[in-house]
């Protein structure tokens, strides 16, 4: 070692330590200016029927049974549809606010009509976390929009967000040999003061709900579900319990967690139970099903083939999106079928839901999943589902409904959900 070896050594650690305390004061700015300390969105108000008709209206141009991969779709977002998204989309991600909003031109060029989309999440200590994406049609519209964003006092660059809009756009797509871009996917995004107008060259009717799971980190495993669901079709069962015990006493893969056989075994009975969801079910499994049909007999749970689906369809939804989502879904359902020309908002069939998405949330805990699978191999009819919760309520319309309960965030609402939560626990449904 010579003389001059130590002087050397010193100063560049020091500055690596500059640099360091650099990056740490860099980061803690950054993350003060992206807090508030009040939120942008004010609290919202709970979704009525007429939020969940609007809503449901758009989704049924996304994903109505017409819409298959490569159909072209033009898509009307006026103000009164962007609310009842709002309302619904505030529900399910609660705590988490949202609202849209369509704006007129400002004074200056740069101010274009444009949609305007707030995020806001309470943080400890009082602070808020505000997200504003202001996005303004590009040109004629023949281009993906501009998106402009805000983290709280933060902005990020438009070309950050394109970015971020690609890679998620790749990242929810269905598998498919053939996915387009997200350009190819909308050739037209107009956005005027009164109305957004979107062209869809839609994906395909799996595309939601395989994406959806994709990304939470919740997508089954294509070759399972296929497996499971063409072994279910080979038997006429049109009792959901025999499906049940049938799919859980199926030899399961080894080579996946307990947590992904149930995944996969509960996209296959919701498959075996709705055909008519059967092609959005599968996902990336869809090809793998095409040669196995299901019988023609419907399957039904006490009885009523409605409640058959609302369990199934429930699970699935539970076990690929979470619990919070199945729920809302459920009541969003109920809330729709209240308007007229529905049959009417059903206690029984929430009764239902809410059995499915229990029993999927502890197939996807780790420490209940072993439990659910011998639970579900000897379920019987009243296990799924309590004989007490079919005289619950049914048939109440949208102004009897808001008459007896307010609305799904009051206490006389909660009061309902929580004596259907009483007779499933007394059938021994899992309570995660």
């Amino acid at each position: 070692m010579t003389s001059g070896d130590p002087p050397q050594a010193a100063p560049a650690r020091f500055r690596w330590l500059a640099a360091l305390r650099f990056l740490a004061v860099a980061l803690l700015v950054c993350v003060l200016l992206a807090i508030s300390t009040e939120p942008q969105v004010p609290p919202p108000t709970p979704p009525d029927a007429r939020n969940v008709d609007l809503a449901r209206g758009v989704v049924r141009q996304v994903a109505g049974d017409e819409n298959v991969a490569g159909k072209r779709q033009v898509i009307t977002l006026r103000q009164p549809e962007l609310d009842g998204l709002s309302a619904l989309v505030s529900q399910v991600m609660a705590p988490i606010r949202v609202d849209a909003r369509l704006v007129a031109a400002g004074p200056r060029a740069a101010d274009r009509p444009a949609l305007v989309a707030r995020l806001s999440r309470s943080l400890p200590l009082g602070a808020w976390l505000n997200i504003e994406a202001r996005v303004h049609s590009e040109g004629d519209g023949r281009a993906l929009p501009v998106v402009r964003a805000r983290i709280g006092h933060l902005p990020v660059p438009a070309w950050l967000t394109r970015i971020v809009m690609t890679h998620g756009w790749s990242m929810v797509q269905a598998d498919s040999a053939e996915a387009k871009t997200l350009e190819e996917t909308l050739p037209l995004v107009r956005i005027g003061p009164e109305a957004a107008r979107v062209v869809l060259i839609h994906p395909g009717r799996s595309a939601a709900l395989a994406g959806l799971a994709r990304l939470g980190g919740n997508a089954t495993d294509p070759g399972w579900v296929a497996r499971a669901y063409c072994a279910l079709t080979l038997h006429d069962d049109a009792d959901l319990a025999a499906i049940v015990r049938r799919a859980w006493s199926l030899p399961r893969p080894s080579q996946l967690a307990i947590v992904e056989q149930n995944r996969g075994l509960m996209m296959a009975v919701a498959m075996r139970t709705i055909p008519e969801y059967r092609d959005r079910l599968a996902g990336a499994a869809l090809p793998l099903v095409a040669r196995c049909t299901n019988p023609d007999q419907p399957v039904t749970l006490a009885g009523r083939n409605d409640l058959a689906k609302h369990w199934a369809m429930s699970a699935a939804l539970g076990i690929s999106l979470g619990g919070s989502v199945a729920q809302s879904l459920g009541a969003f359902k109920e809330l729709s079928d209240s308007l007229k020309g529905g049959s009417g908002f059903s206690f029984v069939d929430l009764a239902a839901d809410r059995s499915g998405e229990r029993f999927a949330r502890a197939a996807a805990n780790p420490q209940l999943a072993r439990f659910v699978q011998t639970r579900l191999a000897a379920v019987t009819q009243d296990q799924l589902l309590a004989r007490e919760a079919l005289s619950k309520p049914e048939g109440i319309d949208a102004a009897l409904f808001e008459q007896t309960y307010s609305n799904i965030d009051s206490p006389e609402y909660r009061r309902a959900l929580a004596a259907i939560d009483r007779l499933l626990d007394d059938v021994g449904v899992p309570k995660p």
